[in-house]
């Protein structure tokens, strides 16, 4: 039987010197209950990255949100993941007529979108929503970072650690093709000072259920357009991220892009 609640309590562990220092203006936000273990989707699933994120989203959110990761109790982690995998991720797909949400190529960002929307309702809690992070336009590079700064800090200033679609593009001769793509959990976004390129931020990667840093910046090197001031994505400076990376060559020039978030705003 697949539980309707997806959750576990678990012994605290500290992880807080992993995060960005958060003034109190506004402009930096951090989540809630950091002190928790992450999911690590190689419990189940090397592909499992979308609902091992939404997981790890429900355990650092606010408490009305995190009783979807403790409810019901006594489950391991392997099992929250798995409820998720064999129940709503196995309805069919609207934005993929004739498949199933979640398949070996993983899932899309609409269907785990519905699949939260889906879990979230056994709560009544409200419905998350999803943005595609492409430049529009008319928006300058700054305007765009200003704007992805602004979504994921909304989210969390709503108690909900918002999800992040990233995926790895490399370039062989003159075009860019994408290789891999992945979600991760936003869990601090520092201050975003006025003309930056780019801001700190903390996630947690589902795959090995780790803490890490990095920052999204404006990639000064033009990127699927001959200008780089319409380079139509922001870069995920993730150091520690494999993602794509058994798939490149010697010589690709690769790029991290910043696809989408899930979350609320």
């Amino acid at each position: 039987m697949i539980p309707s609640r997806i959750a576990i309590a678990i012994p605290a562990l500290s992880f807080s010197v992993l995060l960005c220092t958060c003034a109190t203006n506004g402009a930096s936000r951090q989540a809630q209950n950091l002190d928790a273990r992450p999911f690590n989707q190689l419990l189940l699933s090397g592909n499992a990255c979308g609902p091992t994120a939404l997981l790890n989203s429900y355990r650092y959110a606010k408490p009305s949100w995190r009783k979807l990761a403790e409810n019901p109790p006594h489950l391991s982690d392997r099992d929250r993941i798995r409820a998720i995998v064999s129940g709503p991720a196995m309805r069919p797909s609207v934005s993929l007529p004739g498949r199933a949400r979640w398949s070996r190529n993983g899932v899309n960002l609409t269907d785990l979108r519905d699949i939260a929307n889906e879990i979230s309702k056994t709560e009544m809690l409200p419905a998350l929503s999803q943005e595609t992070l492409f430049l529009k336009p008319g928006e300058s590079q700054q305007k765009f970072l200003r704007r992805v700064h602004s979504r994921l800090v909304q989210s969390l200033a709503e108690g909900f650690p918002p999800i992040l679609s990233i995926r790895r593009f490399v370039k062989r001769g003159s075009t860019w093709s994408a290789i891999q793509g992945h979600f991760v959990t936003i869990t601090s976004v520092a201050t975003l000072p006025s003309n930056a390129t780019s801001f700190d931020l903390n996630y947690v990667d589902p795959l090995g259920g780790k803490f890490s840093s990095g920052k999204i910046a404006i990639t000064p090197e033009a990127f699927l357009t001959s200008d780089p001031a319409r380079n139509p994505n922001l870069e995920a400076l993730f150091p520690s991220s494999r993602i794509g990376k058994s798939s490149l060559r010697s010589g690709d020039k690769s790029i991290l892009a910043v696809s989408a978030t899930l979350g609320r705003f």
